[in-house]
């Protein structure tokens, strides 16, 4: 008896352990940005309804660029041939996005305000959790800047809240 009950606690032990090496690639997977050049997908967008699309300019196997053209920006960020990877869903997107954020390179802000398009709560609590951080203070400021640029009702009162202290 206690033999199945040890072999079924390796079993679950297992399979948590594949599940999440499964997790931590599932963005690299998805969005495989390995040719040079420009990249580009769709995401549901924070402004309802509609999409973002998101444009990513790759050299040398590392983003070199962050792009989302909409309401600051219509020009769209290239003139040649782009990769089209389609819609794909907000927290496959973000996943990929967020190994970006600390760069101490415009590609941390860039990654920033890409996230901040992102509709849904998870878009919100990635730009939260910088605010609450130890992270350093202009990494900080940008994610109050992108929450307030986001329109997003959450994140007003998220900022009334750091105002007043409630």
């Amino acid at each position: 008896m206690s033999w199945l009950i040890r072999m079924r606690g390796l079993i679950a032990v297992a399979l948590m352990i594949a599940a999440s090496l499964g997790n931590e690639t599932i963005a690299s997977d998805l969005i495989a940005l390995s040719e040079e050049g420009w990249h580009t997908w769709r995401v549901p967008s924070v402004e309802i309804p509609g999409e973002e699309r998101i444009y990513v300019l790759m050299r040398s196997g590392e983003p070199a660029k962050i792009e989302v053209p909409g309401r600051w920006c219509n020009n769209l960020p290239h003139n040649g041939e782009v990769i089209d990877l389609g819609l794909v869903s907000t927290d496959e997107s973000i996943d990929w996005l967020q190994q970006y954020v600390e760069s101490r390179t415009d590609i941390g802000s860039d990654a920033l305000a890409a996230i901040s398009r992102h509709a849904g709560d998870r878009s919100l609590n990635v730009l939260i959790g910088i605010v609450e951080s130890d992270a350093d203070q202009e990494l900080r400021e940008q994610a109050v800047f992108w929450m307030v640029l986001s329109e997003s009702d959450d994140a007003f009162n998220y900022i009334d809240r750091l105002l007043t202290k409630k």
